[in-house]
Formats: structure tokens, sequence, C-alpha cells
């Protein structure tokens, strides 16, 4: 029987790659992706993988930071859906990254690399066949890099081409990229044998152990729905922009999507005549942010 859990879900990657006792995995995928000089011996992870952070909030935001004994910082996150916002986004949170090292009476030379990885269950990119793009400051006509302290790493799994033949030869990040895109078709005997490799057998065995556990399914269950319900909420935002704004104007369009996107995000409804109140650019600014906010958790 295949496994039916899909690591995608973010339950299941931060599981996979947030959880000290897997730790051995994170720094798997992230050599596999970084391929860096010196591969990645040690990380700590900063936000280790909780299971009540699931319990008590089905909307919180589930991104992954890390350190290695090198200084490094690292920010791993899996993502959904496309969406417009994405870079600005993942362009933010690398500079939080850099910039929150900084401590007072710190000089830059204390800077540390600062590593945005982020996996796309969609395609970001539509004029670039290559799944995994690497972004650097740099002079884009004189391809002159200013720094590589700062990266952003994207890699978008509906543009791997896997075959089952020659799996074992692939590269890691094309193995990592099959197993989070088809391990929950697959039955765990047959993962195993197509991704032989002592990462993939241990990724496999606490995939193996979600689907198996009534509580662990429980929260993957309950997770997929919350998901499922943002995706449905946002489609929902959208059709009634295009329904209203254009029968009765941007501003109506606006106020719907706000108060449809605070109870999305169980925050409390803004009344009717307090948004009316506003000016388009107002409502605009509102909106933008509470989508932004609803669109991260995806």
């Amino acid at each position: 029987m295949p496994l039916g859990i899909d690591p995608t879900v973010d339950y299941v990657f931060k599981k996979l790659f947030g959880d000290p006792a897997n730790s051995d995995l994170l720094i798997h995928v992230l050599n596999a992706v970084l391929d860096l000089p010196q591969p990645i011996v040690d990380v700590t992870i900063l936000n280790p993988f909780n299971e009540q952070e699931f319990d008590e909030d089905k909307t919180s935001i589930l991104d992954l930071k890390a350190k290695c004994q090198e200084g490094r910082w690292y920010n791993v996150e899996m993502q959904s859906r496309a969406m417009r916002s994405l870079p600005a986004r993942l362009a933010y949170y690398s500079a939080s990254l850099y910039v929150d090292q900084m401590g007072a009476g710190d000089g830059y030379a204390t800077l540390k690399p600062a590593f945005t990885i982020c996996f796309l269950n969609n395609v970001q990119f539509r004029g670039v066949r290559e799944p995994h793009l690497r972004f650097l400051l740099c002079d884009a006509r004189h391809r002159q890099i200013l720094t590589d302290l700062l990266q952003v790493h994207t890699i978008e799994l509906p543009k791997y081409n896997f075959g089952k033949v020659g799996l074992p030869e692939a590269d890691d990040l094309s193995q990592w990229a099959f197993f989070l895109s088809r391990a929950a078709k697959l039955e765990a005997d047959e993962l195993k044998r197509l991704l032989p490799e002592p990462e993939f057998i241990k990724a496999t065995g606490v995939v193996e152990m979600i689907a198996k556990t009534p509580e662990e399914r429980m929260r993957y269950e309950s997770r997929l729905k919350a998901e499922r319900d943002v995706r449905a909420y946002i489609q929902d935002a959208e059709e009634i922009g295009e329904a209203i704004g254009l029968e009765k104007g941007q501003k109506q369009m606006l106020i719907q999507q706000i108060q449809i996107f605070e109870q999305l995000l169980q925050e409390p409804v803004t009344p009717l005549e307090e948004l009316a109140a506003n000016e388009v650019a107002a409502l605009q600014k509102r909106h933008d942010e509470l989508l932004a906010r609803s669109a991260a958790r995806l």
C-alpha cells in the first residue's frame, strides 16, 4: 500500500528536517542544495520541531532556521503555492537572517553567510527550465558579484523529469526532489529500493511512522486540511475580486477580500462601516499585508 503521506505538507517537512533527531537529514539536504567547497558536518536547529505548535495553531508559519559550526545561517521552507509576493518575501527573510546576526558593537566582519532555501511545489519562474535557481547580489549586466554572503535558493519540484531507471545515480538534490514529490504514491519498500542511501532510508522510515501512528496521522490530516482551507480562501478572494471588481468597483472588492483574509487568519473581522471609511490606498495596503501573511502559510 502506498505511504499516502505527502512530505511537502509542512508538518511532515519540518518533522523530517526540523527534529534534532533528524539533523543528519537536514545536513544532507543542505549539502545537496548548496554544494559548498567544504561540506556541512554539523548544524544546530534554532526552532526545533514541536508537535504542540501544530496542535495549538493550525495556521502558524513553520519555516526552519539553523546554524552550522562554521557560523553560517540557514532558513529552509516548503511552499505549496506560487505567488507574486514570494520573491519579495524571500528577499526579506534572507536580509533579516543576515542583519539579525549583528549585535550592539559588532562590526561588519562578524557577519556570516545567510542562506534561504525554498522548495516549491509549483512553478514560480516559468521562463527558466532549471529547477534549482541560485540568487546572489550581483550586477546582472557585467556578471560582477558584489557578495555571496547573502543567497536565496529556490527548488521547483515540478520541473524535475523523474525516471525510476537511473535514479540511484542521480545527484543528491534530484533524489530529494524525487522523495518529496513521489513518496506519498509509493510503498515504503519500493521507495527504499529506489533510494537506498541511509538518509533516504531514514526519511522513508519517518514518513512510514507518520502513516502508521494514529496520533501522528491525525496531526498530518489536520495540517493538510488547514493548507487546503488557505488555498480555498485565497481562491474565493480572487473570484470575488473578479466578480465584484467589475460590478461595484475596486473599493468593495478590497473590503470583501480583507474580511475573507481576516477570517482565514482567525483575526477579528473589521466591520464593514469601518473599512468603508478608508481610502482605496489604505484598503489596498491592508489587503496586500493580509494576502502576504495568508500566502505565507502555504
